[in-house]
């Protein structure tokens, strides 16, 4: 099963994700990092954070920018979400994606 997630091209719009384990949100403030790989994308938290970032002080829920990510190209693309904590540097495999990124035209200002 897949998540799908949209952006659109240099807007604003946010995607918003939920951590989730068991039915409930991941334990308060044990995630670390999260990572968002979809083609040749890789933004994470710790890096990117114009694009990806934590929502609340428990880090249990992100926010995504994908409209935002540098040299975004219209697609669709197949990818996956890492999250990390102290124990687990390699990261633990979250959840996959299809990411759908779209050109928006909009008036003049």
């Amino acid at each position: 099963m897949y998540t799908i997630l949209y952006g659109y091209i240099d807007r604003e719009n946010i995607e918003g994700l939920t951590l989730e384990i068991d039915g409930g949100t991941v334990p308060a403030e044990t995630v670390t990092k999260v990572t968002l790989k979809f083609g040749d994308y890789c933004i994470d938290t710790d890096n990117d954070s114009d694009q990806i970032y934590f929502t609340d002080s428990n880090n249990q829920a992100i926010s995504i920018k994908l409209g935002q990510v540098d040299s975004i190209a219209v697609g669709r693309y197949s990818g996956t979400l890492t999250i990390y904590d102290a124990e687990t540097v390699n990261g633990l495999a979250w959840i996959r994606v299809k990411v759908e990124i779209f050109a928006w035209a909009v008036c003049p200002a």
